[in-house]
């Protein structure tokens, strides 16, 4: 033989993570008009109009709230629904006011978190506090807004102040942002009071980090620490949050427990690259996804791999506007205020200048399976390693399969390292031959997927896999007939010995074909099954399979 090429039994595929980002309108119609096209009734996602609509939460049903100028609306099922804030012209209908549906008033309700019973809690600038609206049951059952932390309405509106207390004896100037921490503590970013306030379950306010009314950029301890117009706020993991801090364009992390405030990245600018040197223009909302930071920068979504030290552009541009699906830095936005993260695989943003939202796809989160083997046509007790290289975030949990494809479940498998209900990597041997089929399903936050693969052939002859295919033709393939033709190609073959051999190392048929012959084999007697043509010459051997029906 004298061409030589790598030829497994099985096929074996390698994984391919394309890192791709689907940037898709969700909901909303871009509106040119929004004083005078107002949606006030029950819509579907194409058809609703939005005025600024800037903050997104979801519930634990996976119902979408999402604040503007002057109502909340919940998207569910397909469809916009109005459910609390006046209605009509959003310029001119804000205020301050609790109540059920309609006949409560906003001014300009930016950040929103959802709490386990499905309360939410709504952040209002104009009004310097934090309402409370109560959870969804129904459609055809309303919500009351009452307050929750900040100065109750003077004149029609809220007064804004710096002051720590509980429930409306606080004081906010202009809040943004709020998440919620898993003992239900609350945290707002106090935009013109340049701190970050923490609120208990029970409506006792006090200053995490910053010094109330008193801008700069450092980091420190507590009140040492010193911010400038903070904006977006979300929890990195159980004991960090990270801050979009607008007016230093830097992403700053603060210490849950202590209060501490470190600068990840940041400075004035447009520019990808290393933590130390990337620059933000514009930073607004912010998520975490997956360990991931996303930022609503101006009209892009930046990332950060704090771990690895890098800020990229992830969808959108850093310097161009419009309104645009595509995918990743092909799509463009207008200028970007909220981002979301609402589970699955997706962040959300709100698009204050075409007054839509837009769904982001995060398209390598969810696994997809595959999987490699160190080597697929082994001896008895011959050992090979099976290894997951599935795309998509590391799974949480994998099982492995091994059966033989002939019957007999799994037996004859033996584990030599490894775990099949857990390992990444498992070593196994087989103490019967065989063609084994192997399945491999993995799950992570973000899904569930499997892979099955006949890819192990075992039989008691050692098999050098060193053979092109281009070079032998083995027709039909599966056999169904009495004959089976194998074809040598011209030039590639020296007086070569082709063997029909059973798995377990049997030569049932033998015959000797020279460079450019063909020769058929009967093979009416022989039962169904897999079977191994093997074919050697003085340069060596190789192997093909053949299924005979």
């Amino acid at each position: 033989m004298k061409n030589k090429m790598l030829l497994l039994a099985g096929s074996i595929f390698l994984a391919y993570s394309a890192n791709a980002q689907t940037v898709s309108s969700f909901a909303g119609k871009v509106n040119t008009n929004p004083s005078t096209d107002i949606t006030n009734s029950t819509a579907d996602l194409a058809d609703a109009y939005f005025y600024y609509p800037e903050g997104l939460t979801w519930d634990g049903d996976g119902n979408m709230y999402v604040t503007e100028k002057n109502k909340v609306r919940l998207i569910r099922g397909g469809k916009v629904y109005n459910r609390a804030g006046n209605l009509g012209d959003p310029s001119t209908t804000i205020g301050y006011q609790n109540g059920t549906g309609n006949a409560a008033k906003f001014a300009s309700p930016t950040g929103a978190v959802c709490a386990s019973n499905g309360d939410v809690y709504i952040v209002e600038e104009e009004n310097h506090a934090v309402r409370k609206l109560t959870a969804f049951k129904a459609v055809s059952n309303g919500q009351t807004v009452s307050n929750f932390v900040g100065a109750a309405p003077v004149g029609g509106f809220g007064t804004s102040g710096y002051k720590d207390g509980t429930g409306t004896a606080a004081r906010f100037d202009t809040p943004k942002g709020i998440v919620m921490d898993k003992n239900g503590n609350m945290y707002v970013t106090d935009f013109l009071n340049h701190c970050i306030r923490k609120i208990s379950p029970g409506g006792q306010v006090i200053t995490l980090a910053g010094k109330g009314m008193d801008y700069g950029n450092a980091d420190g301890v507590g009140s040492a620490a010193r911010f400038d117009s903070p904006y977006g706020i979300a929890l990195l993991d159980d004991n960090n949050l990270v801050v979009t801090d607008f007016g230093n364009s830097a992403i700053r992390k603060v210490n849950l427990g202590t209060g501490r405030v470190t600068t990840i990245c940041g400075g004035f600018g447009s520019k990808d690259g290393s933590l130390s040197d990337a620059r933000f223009r514009a930073p607004r909302g912010i998520a975490v996804v997956a360990g991931l930071i996303y930022v609503a920068d101006n009209a892009a979504v930046r990332v950060i791999d704090e771990k690895n030290k890098t800020v990229s552009t992830f969808a959108g541009s850093m310097s161009a506007t419009g309104n645009k699906d595509g995918v990743g830095t092909d799509a463009r936005f207008g200028v970007l205020y909220g981002l979301g993260y609402g589970g699955s695989d997706a962040i959300y943003v709100t698009d204050i200048t075409n007054h839509i939202i837009k769904k982001i796809t995060i398209d390598d989160l969810a696994p997809v399976a595959d999987f490699s083997v160190t080597k697929a046509n082994i001896e008895i007790n011959e050992e090979t390693t099976l290894s997951d290289i599935s795309s998509g975030k590391e799974a949480t949990q994998r099982k492995w399969t091994i059966e033989n494809s002939a019957g007999g479940g799994s037996s004859g498998v033996v584990v030599v390292q490894g775990d099949l209900n857990a390992s990444k990597d498992v070593t196994v041997k087989f103490s019967a031959t065989g063609n084994y089929r192997v399945t491999l399903n993995v799950t992570n936050e973000f899904g569930n997927d499997e892979v099955s693969k006949a890819i192990i052939n075992v039989s008691t002859v050692g098999i050098a896999e060193i053979a092109s295919q281009d070079n032998i033709v083995i027709f039909p393939n599966p056999v169904n007939t009495g004959d089976l033709n194998i074809t040598l190609n011209s030039g590639s073959f020296e007086n070569t010995r082709v063997n029909l051999v059973s798995l377990d190392g049997r030569v049932l048929s033998s015959h000797v074909v020279d460079n450019g012959f063909s020769t058929n084999i009967d093979v009416s007697s022989i039962p169904s099954g897999i079977y191994l043509i093997q074919l050697y010459d003085s340069t060596g051997m190789m192997i093909k399979r053949v299924v005979i029906e």
